[in-house]
C-alpha cells in the first residue's frame, strides 16, 4: 500500500475523532482557555478549537507506537509499517468516537 494513502488516512481518522469524539466535553474548556484573544468566546469558536484540539492529540498520542517501533526495530526506519502501526493506533484511539457516530 502506498505510504502517502496510510498518513492520509491517519489524518482523516484524526479527524474525524476531532469532530465526533465524546472527550469534546472534556477538551471544551481547556479549549476556551487556550484560544487565542483574536477569536470571539462564542459557543460555535470554541466547539471548533476544542475538535481542533482532540484531533491534533490523537495524531500526536497515536504516533507514539509507531514512534516506538521504528526506534527498536533497527531496519524500520521510514517504512511503510511504522506508518501502519501510526494508523492502528489512531483507529484504536478513535474506537469512542465510532461508537458514538454508530450508536
Amino acid at each position: 500500500m502506498d505510504r502517502n494513502l496510510l498518513v492520509f488516512a491517519v489524518v482523516g481518522i484524526s479527524i474525524l475523532n476531532g469532530l465526533f469524539s465524546p472527550f469534546l466535553a472534556i477538551a471544551m474548556p481547556i479549549a476556551a482557555v487556550l484560544m487565542p484573544e483574536v477569536f470571539p468566546r462564542s459557543v460555535g469558536w470554541v466547539l471548533f478549537f476544542s475538535s481542533l484540539l482532540v484531533s491534533s492529540a490523537t495524531l500526536l498520542v497515536s504516533g507514539v507506537p509507531a514512534a516506538l517501533y521504528e526506534r527498536l526495530l533497527e531496519g524500520a526506519r521510514g517504512g511503510t509499517p511504522a506508518i501502519a502501526v501510526w494508523l492502528v493506533g489512531a483507529a484504536i484511539l478513535t474506537l469512542p468516537a465510532f461508537r458514538h457516530l454508530l450508536g
